[in-house]
């Protein structure tokens, strides 16, 4: 039997084991992208997460069980439940030529295969995960469907109601209808990949109240494949199949760890805003990832969107012996233009900016900085504009920013998050 609690309407994501950005020496460097999860609260916006990659242990043949070389695995989980007891993780199985061909011998010895399922569970208990979740493409996919139901009934067999089954395909090859929505809990469609869609899984006799949206905020070429809002659009759209309108069940994204992780992660807040309706203006504070650094730091470079009115900001600071640099998330929406980076090889010593009244919503209209105004000029929709300029104690700099960013509604329809307030974190 399935396990008892539902995911409908569940948010999660996918993390692996690559770890950014350059000079982070081990996950728990206190400027990496694992890190940068714990600190920046991101589990505490999702309800599952998916962590790749494992693979298969064929050390003894008649007790093959699943495996990783992710070394941050345990510390991931501890952050994740320490952060959010309600999240479930997923261990996610890869899908190399070994590994299928490792499957192919497991599923059509039953004996094997009873012992693979129960491993599994086994290992999911003693590493203190929830779910297994299955990559499903080439050369994954090459399984007939018949093997493709003998896996996942074994698998359901094993884990009972204590675990839960995820699927995450980027193609319809080799499922079993019946025995898909028969055991798994969750599917994690690719649909950010454009070569599947829901309709496709329906097709082939899959049930549309399983299938979850694939968002994507990874860099593709040289700007992200999507943003928060974009992904909400689609979530939020659902899909037809057969002449038949669906909501999605879930949306799990991809992923959360990449180079551009301080992209990624910013946005999974978003999402999580987005869809739960959560609060109109949320603070930020990046003096609290600063503080964990091993040295000081010094801001190193300024990243600012903007349209009619400052739309997100993100830094970047180098410690203060060279040795890294510390990605912050990016405050704000995705909307208006993202400029060039400032460079800021002394640093930031002062700034000012411009608040004022946006269709009723006060926001940060104008922020200027090292000379460069962003946006150059204050939209005339602007009213009671007050300027204010933050000069830097002597012997001090500005390392962060705190601030919040406000959802507001956009004059042309639509909405976005802006910057409403910003203030100096001096060190």
């Amino acid at each position: 039997m399935k396990t008892s609690s539902p995911f409908n309407g569940a948010i999660g994501a996918w993390i692996d084991s690559e770890l950014h950005p350059t000079g982070a020496t081990s996950p728990s460097s206190p400027n990496s992208n694992f890190v940068s999860m714990r600190l920046n609260a991101v589990y505490k916006s999702l309800d599952y997460l998916c962590i790749a990659w494992y693979g298969i242990d064929m050390s003894n043949p008649q007790q093959p069980t699943i495996s990783t070389s992710n070394p941050g695995l345990a510390m991931m989980v501890t952050d994740a439940k320490t952060q959010n007891p309600d999240i479930k993780l997923f261990a996610t199985l890869a899908w190399t030529t070994e590994i299928y061909k490792n499957l192919k011998q497991i599923i059509n010895n039953p004996a094997t295969l009873n012992a693979f399922a129960s491993n599994i569970a086994s290992y999911l208990g003693a590493n203190k995960m929830n779910g297994f979740d299955i990559d499903w493409e080439y050369p994954i996919s090459n399984l007939t469907s018949a093997e493709c139901a003998k896996w996942l009934n074994a698998l359901r067999e094993a884990f009972g109601s204590t675990y839960y089954i995820s699927i995450s395909p980027a193609t319809t090859a080799g499922l079993d209808a019946k025995a898909v929505n028969a055991n798994c809990d969750i599917i994690n469609l690719q649909t950010y990949s454009g070569f599947t869609f829901a309709s496709d899984f329906v097709s082939i006799g899959i049930n549309p109240g399983l299938l979850g949206f694939g968002a994507k905020f990874e860099t593709q070429g040289n700007a992200p494949y999507q943003n928060a809002l974009q992904a909400y659009k689609q979530y939020t759209a659902g899909f037809t199949a057969n002449g038949q309108h669906y909501p999605y069940a879930t949306i799990c994204n991809w992923r959360l760890d990449s180079d551009d992780y301080a992209f990624e992660q910013g946005q999974q807040l978003l999402l999580k805003q987005y869809i739960t309706g959560g609060p109109n203006t949320v603070p930020f504070d990046d003096s609290i990832v600063l503080s964990a650094q091993t040295t000081p730091t010094l801001m190193s470079s300024i990243m600012v969107r903007s349209g009619e009115v400052v739309d997100a900001i993100q830094t970047s600071n180098q410690n203060r012996d060279g040795s890294y640099v510390v990605e912050l998330l990016q405050h704000g929406g995705n909307s208006g233009v993202q400029n060039l980076a400032l460079s800021l090889p002394n640093g930031l010593t002062q700034f000012s900016y411009v608040t004022g009244y946006w269709y009723g919503n006060f926001v940060v209209a104008q922020i200027t900085l090292n000379g460069q105004k962003y946006p150059s000029n204050i939209s005339s929709s602007v009213t009671g504009q007050e300027t204010i300029t933050v000069n830097v104690p002597s012997g001090k700099t500005i390392v962060a920013f705190k601030g919040a960013t406000q959802h507001v509604q956009l004059a042309g329809g639509g909405f976005s998050w802006v910057l409403s307030s910003i203030n100096a974190v001096f060190g």
